[in-house]
């Protein structure tokens, strides 16, 4: 859960996420909106709010939750960057990471791959990085999550095998 308290021309608001199943709920001044992912195998959530005044984004990727009012972000100070903007290659990544996950090490391989498209999503989104650089770091990530995760494939069906 992730609360948050904002002012706009002098009413208080308390905004809060609660994680359900496939989104959640967000929750402004006691008022209930259901959420769902915007995605089947990580949690992607980027729900817009209008206050009085200032514009208001709930965005969720993984397991964190950051509220944008006005344009920044609350917890990183960073940007806001609508999660819709989330570029193509991220996106391969995340599809490649959870195949290959899934294919050489099955749930705990899916769960690597998930935790990788945490990372790629967010990265992709970071704008204080040139493109260049989010690429090249996701590639990092991909390639270490992917060696992990083959290698426990193989060890796993090894010691299968063996039994």
């Amino acid at each position: 859960m992730a609360k948050w308290n904002v002012e706009d021309q002098g009413t208080q608001y308390t905004i809060e996420y609660k994680r359900g199943f496939n989104g959640g709920k967000i929750i402004v001044n006691g008022s209930e909106q259901k959420v769902k992912s915007q995605n089947v195998f990580l949690n992607l959530i980027d729900f817009p709010i209008r206050l009085k005044e200032k514009a208001v984004n709930v965005v969720v990727i993984g397991n964190k939750a950051d509220l944008a009012v006005d344009g920044i972000y609350l917890g990183s100070n960073q940007p806001y960057v609508p999660v819709s903007k989330t570029p193509g290659w991220s996106w391969a990544f995340v599809v490649v990471s959870l195949v290959i996950g899934w294919l050489f090490a099955g749930v705990l391989g899916l769960c690597l791959g998930i935790l990788g498209s945490m990372f790629y999503v967010k990265s992709s989104l970071s704008l204080h990085q040139t493109i260049n650089r989010r690429v090249v770091s996701c590639f990092i990530v991909f390639f270490i999550i992917s060696v992990v995760q083959i290698v426990f494939g193989l060890a796993a069906n090894y010691w299968i095998s063996t039994l």
